[in-house]
Formats: C-alpha cells, sequence, structure tokens
C-alpha cells in the first residue's frame, strides 16, 4: 500500500504542491499509472518505474522538482536515494570552488 498521494494528484499530501507544469502537462507519461509503479519494494520495480518516465518530457523538471523538495519514490526515472546523491554530489563542486572577489 502507498502512503503518499498519487504521484500527480490534486492533494499530493503534507509538503509541497505539485506545480502545474508537472501536474497538467498533456504529454507527461505518468497520467493514468498506478501510483503504487512509483514506490516499488524491489529493482524490478524500479525498472518498471524508470521505464515509465524514460523518454517523458518534463522528466527532468519532475526530479529536479522532487530533490529540492525530498521527495520518496520514483521521480524523473530516480530514486531519492539518487537524487540525494547526486545533491550531495553537487554541494561538494560548490563548496570546492574558490570565491570569487567581488
Amino acid at each position: 500500500m502507498v502512503e503518499r498521494s498519487p504521484v500527480f494528484d490534486d492533494d499530493p499530501g503534507p509538503g509541497f504542491p505539485v506545480p502545474p507544469e508537472l501536474s497538467s502537462h498533456p504529454g507527461r507519461h505518468c497520467a493514468g499509472v498506478d501510483p503504487e509503479v512509483f514506490f516499488p519494494v524491489s529493482e524490478l520495480g524500479v525498472l518498471q518505474a524508470r521505464l515509465v518516465c524514460t523518454g517523458c518530457p518534463v522528466r527532468v523538471l519532475c526530479r529536479d522538482w522532487a530533490s529540492a523538495t525530498g521527495q520518496d519514490g520514483i521521480w524523473g526515472g530516480t530514486t531519492a536515494t539518487e537524487r540525494d546523491t547526486t545533491r550531495h554530489a553537487e554541494i561538494r563542486v560548490a563548496a570546492a570552488r574558490p570565491a570569487v572577489a567581488a
């Protein structure tokens, strides 16, 4: 059973509302897909969710929104762990850059 609301439900639950450019995009691949697909319990389930996201026109925006808001599940073809790893790597790179004098 999925504890969170469907991926692009009108009521995404507590936290951050799904932006309209994601929830109402006519070409999004997740439209009509059972939300449980995006909260897999096995590696096979992760692959199935990634297949839905493959080639989706809002995949990058979806992934970035999920990363920025700390969503669970598969968003933009990535897992929460993958998004966290990428975000932490980007922070390390930014921290390693020399400061620019103003």
